[in-house]
């Protein structure tokens, strides 16, 4: 702290510097008028002696308040920092229950999609419009099998019985497959 004297004998201490603004909260002097009552000799010994300048300064009640507020702040850091690591297992067992959660949620999303898609090829292969294609299939297979045996009973390959046996089956079953395509298309599938 350099306190200047001015030409009239009146002793003035320095401004604090313009990049830096008083503190609200701790209310810092910009002055000091104890040093005002203090001869140049004792003010020189002041400046010369850290301990001495370490001294006035710890006895000022401002110091005192802000060394106050400062242990303050330093316990309620402590007991927040202790309380804290209290909570710190808790916070770790409900993180490992989260990724629990997140594996499980992850898992239940891949079965969900692939009943999704199992869902869809189910819907796909039963709906209208593929049972009346594959219905017409089937009746055209029947029918060329029901032809096949026609063909083999004409030319001697088989016995009347065989033909019977196996013909009106094949036709009956062509007969009702046709019945079943033509009652779709007339209900527009």
């Amino acid at each position: 702290a350099v306190v200047s004297t001015q030409s009239t004998g009146t002793r003035q201490a320095p401004g604090p510097p313009d990049s830096r603004k008083p503190t609200e909260s701790l209310n810092i002097p910009q002055t000091f008028p104890e040093l005002y009552n203090m001869s140049k000799e004792d003010l020189e010994k002041l400046v010369d002696d850290d301990d001495a300048l370490m001294k006035f300064f710890e006895n000022r009640d401002d110091i005192k308040r802000w060394k106050e507020i400062r242990q303050k702040a330093v316990v309620r850091n402590e007991e927040l920092a202790t309380e804290n690591l209290s909570l710190k297992p808790e916070l770790e067992s409900k993180q490992e229950e989260l990724i629990e959660l997140y594996a499980e949620l992850e898992r239940q999303k891949g079965e969900l999609s692939d009943l999704q898609a199992q869902q869809q090829a189910l819907s796909d292969h039963y709906a209208p419009h593929n049972i009346l294609a594959r219905l017409k299939i089937a009746a055209s297979e029947v029918e060329d099998e029901a032809e096949t045996i026609s063909e083999n009973f004409l030319s001697g390959e088989m016995t009347i019985e065989e033909f019977l046996k196996t013909f009106i089956p094949k036709k009956t079953l062509c007969h009702s497959r046709r019945a079943k395509e033509e009652k779709m298309e007339q209900m527009g599938i």
